[in-house]
């Protein structure tokens, strides 16, 4: 599945969602970014192997602004994202992530 993540998050009013880049300045908070820090996000007692698969899932998500993701990439994002984030960011992933 095709899904392009380059795409900012919106509030309940349709305006973007902001956040912060590593100099303090305001950006649109993106599916991209949401999803990049959900994985990488620390699990309790996980393999090594599967904080590798974590990782390269981030970078290939970081890296493009149209991602090509599996089944098993859709999953592990969305567990990802329930577990890390608000309502109101867990929803729109999800509608994005429609399978």
């Amino acid at each position: 599945m095709l899904v392009k993540v380059n795409v900012p998050l919106v509030n309940m009013d349709g305006t973007s969602m902001k956040d912060r880049n590593e100099q303090g300045e305001e950006i649109d908070a993106t599916f991209r970014l949401a999803m990049v820090n959900a994985v990488l996000s620390p699990v309790q007692k996980e393999l090594g192997v599967d904080k590798v698969k974590k990782y390269e899932l981030a970078k290939k998500i970081y890296t493009s602004d149209e991602v090509d993701l599996n089944e098993d990439d859709i999953k592990l994002i969305k567990d990802r994202v329930g577990e890390n984030f608000a309502p109101i960011i867990v929803g729109q992933i999800y509608e994005l992530l429609k399978v």
